[in-house]
């Protein structure tokens, strides 16, 4: 019998097959993908006030993240999920809710700066659930330079 998502963490290379699939499938699978290391659990709490442990990707938010161009992602960005949320400092409360709980967003700078939003859900034993993710930056500087030269005006 196969254990429930929430008790199997995901291998590396189980994680790159649940990316690709929730990219381009239509289900809402849930996998359990790492763990909120002791001092980012601290850090967390002093912006949120909640107490949180692990952290779950839903396949949904792999696809909302991927399907908008302008969140300018890499393929290999939603696997720094886990690292940016043990090691982040710019740690902030967004001041929204996604379905009735707190959404904090992390950012760091990996080649550019990448946020992550994501969802803390305490009545459920203190998972961190991605809502969405986005680089603030395009860390391609030829690209900077072609969307620069789209914005220029013409004469």
């Amino acid at each position: 019998m196969k254990k429930p998502w929430y008790l199997h963490q995901l291998t590396q290379d189980e994680l790159k097959v649940f990316v690709e699939k929730s990219r381009i499938g239509k289900s809402n699978d849930k996998a359990f993908i790492g763990t909120v290391a002791s001092d980012a659990a601290q850090r967390i709490e002093a912006v949120c006030g909640k107490k949180v442990e692990k952290i779950m990707l839903e396949s949904g938010a792999v696809r909302h993240s991927y399907s908008k161009d302008y969140h300018l992602l890499e393929n290999d960005d939603i696997f720094h999920y886990v690292d940016v949320v043990n090691t982040a400092i710019d740690i902030r409360l967004s001041g929204e809710k996604h379905l009735n709980n707190e959404v904090i967003t992390f950012t760091k700078n990996i080649n550019g700066k990448i946020r992550f939003t994501v969802e803390v859900r305490v009545n459920h034993g203190g998972w961190l659930s991605l809502v969405t993710c986005y680089r603030l930056h395009k860390k391609d500087k030829a690209w900077a330079m072609l969307h620069a030269a789209q914005k220029r005006p013409q004469s």
